[in-house]
């Protein structure tokens, strides 16, 4: 029986979904220094592991929109959640690199599936005006959840080993599924099935591919982001551990800051501007990061870095469920599927330049959003 009908439990529901997409997707880089010391990985073998995460979010990405579309979202947000849950625990007690890739793998599918289908949740049940702050708000508490893991890993590393704050994270996951079985969530929208020829239509929608390439190389900024620079802090920077992870967890609070403020600027600022300021903020974080030679200057510069990642998802996002209402799901899969193609291959791309070059992929990222979406906007407006 389903005691919740009312649109804030819905929302409530792609929240609490959307917290542990947030411990999903920067797990890999809390865990990746303690991972790379256990089973003795060179770079190489640790930019193949930190893929898999990416990669798994990639699947979940593909498969949420055409469920949700055909069959709603109930039964997909339970079971991703208990994907997500099962990865979390394996990756708590795996004993082989093999194993801990698995758990990499699961956590990135059920993770990418919550993404994918709490944007489009989110986005569905929002009308026009307030659709891009709801799905900054939505940002926000994916922030919760990420800041959750390097805080924690920070402050109780000394004191106790990543096993138990994993493994706890994911015995928590059980929680929002007992709510998730009370709330109402929108009725498929093709019972019937969805006609193939409308999903190949949006196949052919140039304004929803070169929007789907400027989230191709913000995910990928991100990804990379979250997965390396405590890694990079380390090798490069030489900062100390704790201090790395404080820097991974400035990145995170720079976010949800900046979800913050977007969902009152995007009401009264366009958003070119906002999206062009956003990453004129992140390339001066890294340049920061990569030239003042100052440690004082890492949370800041991290911070920062954060910061400017924070527009471009509900801004390309809420443009997209503002064209493609009919078939939203859908057309956030496509979105998202080539978004974590970025991520996937601008991991491995970290992992086979070395990480003395990263702040050239970081910056160059920043500018292939900026001339994407002005390309975006000229498509937007033949229509």
């Amino acid at each position: 029986m389903e005691f919740y009908r009312n649109k804030g439990a819905t929302l409530a529901a792609g929240f609490t979904g959307m917290i542990f997409f947030g411990v999903s997707f920067v797990i890999m880089g809390a865990v990746l220094p303690s991972l790379i010391e256990k089973f003795g990985l060179d770079t190489t073998s640790a930019s193949t592991l930190a893929g898999l995460l990416p990669l798994g979010i990639l699947i979940g990405s593909l498969i949420f929109g055409p469920v949700i579309d055909r069959f709603g979202y109930k039964i997909l947000i339970i079971t991703a959640s208990l994907v997500t849950m099962a990865g979390l625990e394996l990756l708590a007690f795996c004993n082989t690199a093999q194993m801990a890739r698995f758990a990499i793998f699961l956590i990135g599918f059920g993770g990418g599936t919550l993404n994918g289908l709490t944007n489009a949740l989110v986005s569905d049940i929002s009308d026009d005006k307030s659709r891009a702050s709801n799905l900054s708000i939505l940002g926000l508490f994916y922030t919760v959840g990420a800041i959750a893991i390097p805080l924690l890993f920070a402050t109780l590393s000394k004191s106790t080993t990543y096993v138990t704050i994993v493994s706890s994270a994911g015995a928590l996951v059980l929680l929002p599924v007992i709510f998730y079985l009370l709330v109402q969530f929108p009725e498929a929208k093709f019972k019937q099935g969805i006609p193939i020829s409308k999903m190949a239509s949006l196949l052919k929608e140039p304004f929803l591919i070169v929007l789907s390439f400027v989230l191709f190389f913000q995910s990928g900024l991100e990804g990379i982001s979250n997965n390396w620079i405590p890694a990079y802090l380390e090798g490069i920077s030489g900062v100390e551990r704790n201090m790395a992870m404080y820097g991974l967890t400035a990145i995170i609070l720079g976010v949800g800051t900046g979800r913050v403020v977007l969902g009152f600027l995007l009401r009264f600022v366009s958003r070119y501007i906002t999206l062009l300021t956003s990453m004129i903020i992140s390339a001066s974080g890294m340049i920061i990061l990569t030239y003042s030679g100052n440690t004082a200057l890492i949370i800041p510069g991290t911070f920062m870095l954060g910061l400017g990642f924070a527009s471009t998802f509900p801004v390309i996002l809420g443009e997209v469920g503002e064209k493609y209402k009919e078939m939203s799901g859908t057309a956030f899969s496509i979105a998202l599927v080539i978004a974590l193609t970025g991520n996937t291959l601008l991991n491995l791309l970290v992992g086979m330049v070395s990480l003395v070059n990263f702040h050239y992929i970081v910056i160059g990222c920043t500018i292939a959003i900026i001339i994407l979406y002005s390309l975006s906007l000229s498509f937007k407006k033949t229509k």
